[in-house]
């Protein structure tokens, strides 16, 4: 399952090629010979004033610059593609958050999906409400895209308040079900059905799946993100790895490794690695982490250089989603949540 990442799409220009029509003149030259048969002075006479006329002309027609015609339109990608609909291309960058990815609809719905199993009992209201919320961003949307919004949405409606038995695999497939007509217009979506080539994936949409993106859809299954996860882990500060965790370990390193790879920022990919040492020093047995405090300071500020604001580790509130097979978390200073906390949008999942 893809972690929020996104094939480079292809652009969808709008326009279509015209076609110039060109006549060339055509000129009807008549013969300066008489038949054989005119043999008297006057038809021979006729004959030469003839070809004489006709020679004349061809001595002006030659003589005269060319009629210049309009020069043939070279074909172009941009008009040999398919026109782009302005309407789903504005429900794709709602939903997707294209190009700066701060705060779109397709994290709240990644968050509301992780605590549903928690909270979505207790409150099934508010979580059809993000059904409404899905079905409204999507409502002027060609036909196609409004049917796959509606699947995701009838998801809300229905599994959150089966709690632990929500289907959790019906919720991949309707998200990969609404990514599937925004690919060509959101590189949000397209890194969401699948990786693209290394080094293409914006850094903006890097820093959003480190910082803010709810882990729903990761190995860690939950509404925290991904430095929220990362904390119980290594911690924030100076810690011990706990034991028992060595899949996650060894799952959230690859994650981080993928990213490192596809990341187009050297400077995003280099902060990223030092996030990464302490799992890759845990997999070789050091258990003793020094924290992320510095190397995520560190990639706070690359983030920033990339255009992508995120906050410091010190400003980032508190988590009290649990994790599935650890229990409660205990740790009040290392953790911390992303999506919907600066504005207080979160429910249940976070505080």
């Amino acid at each position: 399952m893809s972690t929020g990442a996104e094939v480079p799409r292809t652009i969808s220009w709008s326009g279509a090629a015209r076609r110039t029509e060109r006549s060339g003149q055509r000129r009807s030259w008549r013969s300066g010979r008489r038949a054989a048969s005119l043999r008297s002075a006057a038809a021979r006479r006729t004959a030469a004033l003839l070809g004489l006329t006709l020679l004349l002309a061809g001595c002006t027609t030659s003589g005269a610059a060319p009629e210049k015609s309009a020069p043939a339109e070279e074909p172009s990608a941009a008009s040999e593609a398919p026109a782009e609909d302005p309407a789903l291309a504005a429900a794709c960058a709602e939903f997707w958050g294209d190009p700066d990815y701060r705060d779109p609809l397709s994290r709240t719905v990644l968050d509301r999906a992780g605590s549903a199993p928690e909270v979505g009992p207790s409150d099934p209201f508010f979580y059809a409400m993000t059904g409404d919320d899905i079905d409204a961003a999507f409502e002027q949307a060609p036909e196609p895209a409004q049917q796959a919004a509606a699947v995701l949405a009838e998801w809300f409606r229905t599994e959150p308040e089966r709690g632990m038995d929500a289907d959790r695999a019906a919720f991949a497939g309707a998200w990969e079900g609404l990514a599937a007509p925004c690919q060509e217009l959101s590189v949000a979506a397209a890194w969401s059905l699948s990786a693209g080539e290394d080094g293409t994936k914006p850094a903006a949409l890097v820093c959003a799946d480190v910082f803010d993106t709810p882990g729903t859809l990761t190995h860690f299954a939950n509404a925290n993100v991904l430095t929220s996860n990362m904390f119980k882990l290594v911690g924030l500060s100076p810690r011990e790895v706990p034991g028992g965790r060595e899949d996650d370990v060894r799952a959230t390193a690859e994650l981080l490794g993928a990213e490192i790879a596809a990341v187009d920022d050297p400077a995003v990919a280099a902060a990223l690695e030092q996030v990464r040492t302490p799992f890759l020093d845990a997999l070789e047995g050091d258990t003793w982490s020094d924290g992320l405090s510095a190397s995520l300071t560190e990639l706070g500020t690359a983030c920033e250089a990339a255009g992508y604001p995120s906050p410091a580790p010190g400003e980032i509130p508190q988590t009290t989603t649990s994790d599935q097979d650890s229990g409660p978390s205990t740790e009040v200073d290392d953790g911390i949540v992303g999506a919907g906390a600066q504005d207080g949008t979160h429910h249940g999942g976070r505080s």
